[in-house]
This record gives structure tokens, C-alpha cells and sequence, in this order.
């Protein structure tokens, strides 16, 4: 069983809030429903810097802390969306359909094994080699690590399986978590390199 976090490809739009107040419900989205409530936040897409593309992307990048997904990534991942969170819309400033997606929150790592920076009360804040428990992430497609903010997002197998088959663009991918490998031989998250689709 492997795990993956999500990265920014060069030359693909990116996604900011149009105000600071939307980084703040980004970074505070814990897994609790919020449809009941939502209102969009207002969005706008982005070229990174000048000498970059602007090629759309099927998940705009946010920070690496939140999944946001035009309708056609919406339409290839709707039933592994659904089953583990919900999809909020956002108001993008050019009309584009595009959502927020809310996933499930689970404390799943290992906090005695995880190599990673450590919170007072011994708990990983920051991992950089992960090991997850595995009886909590089986069968768990998209899910987020439980933390007070802003926690980071973890994709199984099967959801880059079926990213790759319906040819979505604009997120890579790395290998955070192999569940065949002892926690010393983990990748680093901050030095590998994404994985090949």
C-alpha cells in the first residue's frame, strides 16, 4: 500500500484567494461538513511568474493544502470525491466551475515511528519521512492528517490510477508512504522527486 502528497507542476495556473480571509478557511477545513453554510470564496487563477505557462489546470494548486477541481475532474473522480468528503464551490472571478474539495479527517500517522518535527506533546507536526498506520488508511483514497491547521492531503493508488486514466492535468505527485518499507527507508517528502504516470 503507498501513499502520495500532491505537487505543483511548472507551467499550469495556480489558484489564489482573493482576499486573506479565504487562506484562513482553507487552512481551517477539518473534515466537518460544511455545505449547510458554504459561500463560495471568491477565487482567481494565476500565472505564477513570467517566464512559466499558464496551461488550465484539472486542479488548480492552492497551496498544498487543499484540492480544488475544475467540473472535469469533478466528472472522473465523482464517486471517490463523494465517498470521502464533499465538494464546496468557490467563485472563480472568470466564471470557471471549479470546487473545493473537503476531505475526511484522520489521525493516521504513526507519531512514534514518523521521522518529522515534533510538538510539545510528542505528536508529529511536520513529517518528513511518513509511516502511517495501516488498519486506518486502508480502503482510504483522499484523506487529510489530522493537525490544528491546515494539515496535509494524501492520495491513494487508486485515485492517481483513475487521475491518469481520464487524462487530468496539473498536479504531480510523490511517494510519501510504502507500507513494504521499514520507517529508516521512507521517502523523504521534501527531496523525492514526483512520481512518473
Amino acid at each position: 500500500m503507498r501513499r502520495y502528497s500532491i505537487t505543483r507542476p511548472t507551467g499550469y495556473e495556480m489558484l489564489i484567494c482573493t482576499d486573506d480571509a479565504g487562506y484562513d478557511i482553507l487552512s481551517e477545513l477539518d473534515g466537518t461538513l460544511q455545505s449547510a453554510h458554504w459561500k463560495p470564496l471568491r477565487v482567481r487563477r494565476v500565472r505564477v511568474n513570467r517566464r512559466e505557462g499558464f496551461k488550465p489546470s484539472d486542479s488548480p494548486v492552492c497551496g498544498l493544502h487543499a484540492l480544488i477541481f475544475r467540473r472535469s475532474a469533478v466528472d472522473a473522480l465523482r464517486d471517490i470525491l463523494d465517498a470521502h468528503g464533499e465538494l464546496l464551490p468557490l467563485a472563480d472571478e472568470e466564471g470557471v466551475e471549479l470546487y473545493l474539495f473537503n476531505p475526511r479527517v484522520i489521525d493516521a500517522l504513526d507519531h512514534k515511528l514518523t521521522d518529522g518535527s515534533l510538538q510539545e506533546d510528542g505528536r508529529i507536526s511536520t513529517p518528513n519521512k511518513h509511516v502511517f498506520i495501516q488498519s486506518k488508511v486502508e480502503g482510504i483514497d483522499v484523506f487529510r492528517q489530522l493537525r490544528d491547521r491546515g494539515g496535509m492531503i494524501y492520495l491513494s493508488e487508486r485515485f492517481l490510477q483513475r487521475w491518469k486514466e481520464a487524462k487530468l492535468r496539473g498536479l504531480d505527485f510523490k511517494m510519501v508512504w510504502d507500507s513494504d518499507l521499514p520507517p529508516d527507508q521512507q521517502p523523504n517528502v521534501w527531496t523525492s522527486k514526483p512520481v512518473k504516470l
